[in-house]
């Protein structure tokens, strides 16, 4: 399975990626690149949740998971994106 994990550098999302990673699947991680590195394996997709979504425009993924979404606008634009 392809997954891309909007955040997942900390939080919920580290430990998501990392059980995705132990069942086999190809996982993705979307952020800032602030924080964490990705884990080994994992494609990093650098950009901004608020109006900076170019590197979301060319992949392909079978499950989306968004772990920080709080703001309803900006959730949104990920949203209508994928």
């Amino acid at each position: 399975m392809r997954l891309l994990v909007l955040g997942g550098s900390v939080f919920v999302g580290r430990h998501l990626v990392a059980a995705a990673h132990a069942r086999g699947d190809e996982v993705s991680v979307f952020n800032r690149g602030r924080t964490l590195a990705p884990q080994p394996g994992t494609t990093s997709l650098v950009g901004d949740r608020d109006g900076g979504l170019d590197a979301l425009r060319t992949g392909e993924w079978d499950v989306v998971v968004d772990t920080c979404g709080f703001v309803p606008r900006i959730v949104r634009q990920s949203a209508e994106l994928l």
